[in-house]
């Protein structure tokens, strides 16, 4: 059958007729001079709309309908009504509220016949159903992490637990009237090393680094990776003498071969610490942030440096017992 035959020409329209009622995604297609030609039932549903009452509108008055169902409409005009000489249009996701909320995918594509433009075509393709299986895997993947007490990569305790039991240890050191000390310590410039080394490579200093501290506490002492490349020791019973004392062997137990990069670059921490001594009426948080500071205080001093931030010595002194 020739191209230019009218049967042809009826044949291509029954086709695409038929396209736009049994595609999943919704089509709408304009012609040369902006006017609606067809609308697929797909396309009406999602938007809510009717398609016979659309066809044959201008592409604005038609797009504004379909943009009153959107939750961002100018978004969605920005896409939909752009120039019409592009080739093809960002793809978008819009939020639909009417007649009930999708997440849909938005395309925009030119019809184009032996270098003539003959129209545009405007494909959605409704995800809500991905979409919102993405977001449960991702809830749950955060709960799971959430739940878990342990660091995957280094196997220490990860940052909930660590903060767990220093509000138990702040407790027990409160009843007892006992001093404890935090620690916050950092692999220095770690962001180079992951940068010049590659991130498996940064990992390893990581598992590295953890195995070293570990070799540097006591049994009770609570040790935990808190974030990145920080990680977080308690101490519970000591004052300012013995955190740094913890901090020196901290640096020693470094000095080994296997943390050295190459021949003229080592692996060093730089560490805060805060030391909480009764009489206090600071929390846990309190305790974080002067640790923070201080660790904030080493890294200014050029690395592989500790800085201590005692115990407040404004607390009004106790009651006397009579």
């Amino acid at each position: 059958m020739p191209a230019d035959d009218p049967a042809w020409g009826g044949f291509l329209q029954a086709t695409l007729l038929a396209m736009l009622e049994a595609a999943n995604e919704g089509l709408v297609v304009f012609d040369v001079d902006g006017r609606c030609r067809m609308i697929g039932r797909r396309a009406g549903e999602i938007f809510g709309i009717e398609p016979a009452a659309n066809v044959g509108k201008m592409k604005q008055e038609v797009l504004a309908a379909f943009s009153r169902a959107c939750e961002d409409p100018q978004r969605f005009l920005g896409m939909a009504g752009g120039d019409d000489t592009a080739n093809a249009s960002p793809v978008i996701e819009v939020e639909v509220r009417r007649p009930r909320a999708r997440t849909v995918v938005c395309k925009t594509f030119p019809m184009v016949r032996e270098g003539r433009r003959l129209g545009r075509i405007l494909i959605f393709d409704d995800v809500t159903r991905e979409r919102t299986a993405e977001r449960t895997a991702r809830q749950l993947q955060s709960r799971i992490v959430e739940l878990t007490a342990f660091d995957a990569l280094t196997g220490l305790l990860n940052h909930r637990r660590f903060r767990e039991d220093l509000d138990r240890e702040h407790g027990r050191s409160t009843r007892a009237w006992d001093s404890y000390a935090v620690l916050r310590m950092d692999v220095d410039r770690m962001g180079l090393i992951n940068d010049e080394f590659g991130r498996a490579i940064g990992d390893q200093v990581l598992e590295r680094v953890a195995t070293r501290l570990k070799a540097c506490l006591r049994d009770y002492d609570v040790l935990a990776r808190l974030e990145a490349d920080e990680f977080g020791v308690l101490l519970p019973g000591a004052d300012e003498v013995a955190a740094r004392a913890v901090g020196a062997r901290v640096f020693r137990n470094l000095q080994v071969e296997e943390l050295k990069l190459d021949d003229l670059r080592r692996v060093t921490l730089s560490i805060g610490c805060a030391v909480w001594v009764p009489p206090s009426g600071e929390s846990t948080e309190d305790i974080l942030r002067r640790a923070s500071r201080a660790l904030g205080d080493a890294r200014e001093e050029g690395g592989g440096q500790i800085h201590v931030d005692p115990a407040p010595t404004d607390e009004p002194p106790p009651l006397p017992r009579f």
